[in-house]
């Protein structure tokens, strides 16, 4: 495809598409289609208004501090998965997070708004699937639907990795769900609410989790490793760039595709709220996550 305001590159090596949001009613298949292997990511255009994120931007300016996680590269709210360990006082913790969350959707508008309009997106555009969130089997919970993530200027932006990786990383968040789901080749999903300045597109690598499933450490992000051994720099592998705007929404094969955000410039933070999906074993349901 063409360079575009979202896609862009010298070589579009995968197939990722845009589509305006008006048409998601003939767009039932977009899901089913990354599943088939005939498409590897779209962007769905403006499924938010500009009101809508603007009042999203405004509940997080407004949260207190100490409420959102402090990362290596900004905050994240509620607790990611990574933070679930076999310990019940990580268990709790977790879920006391996600408590607020879940209040949060009661008291504010916007975020109820969120979650309502990001569950029935989900089941438009997989509309073969029975779509939910996955249940904790120890709590017997939901776990997260998704989570606000705020980037900050030159703070690094998010380390090269591709979700394939994170099921060895989390082992055992990975065991509490997967009597359900297929965790092979889990998609990758993002709502965007305020773009950088400069920087924090998403680089979408030459690189598959088929020939490459190492790094040396979760926060190298100058080279990974091979299955000869080899380290590939990131310098010398083609890559394209994935730029969503607020509003939007992107779906893309981010298991086996290897991706990083890049580094905020300029003083203005990169706001997203995404998560995961992924298919039951059955392929008969989908579920979402973070």
């Amino acid at each position: 495809m063409a360079n575009t305001e979202r896609i862009f590159g010298e070589d579009i090596f995968f197939n990722f598409i845009e589509v305006p949001f008006a048409e998601i009613e003939q767009q039932g298949n977009l899901v089913s289609r990354i599943k088939n292997k005939t498409l590897d990511g779209f962007i769905m255009k403006n499924v938010f208004n500009k009101a809508e994120v603007a009042e999203l931007n405004d509940f997080l300016k407004a949260m207190k501090d100490g409420v959102a996680m402090n990362t290596p590269s900004g905050k994240i709210f509620p607790a990611p998965f990574a933070t679930i360990t076999n310990t019940e006082e990580r268990l709790e913790g977790y879920y006391d997070m996600l408590g607020l969350f879940d209040a949060f959707k009661e008291s504010n508008q916007s975020v109820g708004n969120l979650a309502s309009r990001l569950d029935s997106f989900f089941k438009d555009v997989a509309k073969n699937y029975k779509v939910s969130v996955p249940i904790n089997k120890i709590k017997n919970k939901e776990v997260a639907p998704g989570t606000f993530r705020m980037f900050y200027p030159n703070m690094g932006g998010l380390h090269v990795h591709c979700g394939n990786l994170f099921q060895a990383q989390s082992m055992f968040y990975y065991s509490l769900i997967k009597n359900d789901i297929d965790m092979d080749d889990q998609l990758s999903y993002f709502v965007v609410l305020q773009q950088a300045e400069s920087g924090g597109e998403l680089t979408i690598y030459d690189m598959l989790w088929e020939n490459v499933k190492r790094k040396e450490s979760p926060e190298n992000n100058d080279f990974v490793i091979d299955d000869n051994d080899k380290a590939i720099y990131l310098t010398e592998v083609k890559n394209f760039a994935v730029k969503p705007q607020p509003g939007d929404i992107l779906i893309f094969s981010g298991g086996p595709i290897w991706h990083r955000v890049e580094d905020i410039k300029g003083n203005i933070p990169r706001i997203t709220f995404g998560g995961f999906l992924n298919f039951s074993n059955d392929n008969k349901e989908l579920y979402y996550w973070s």
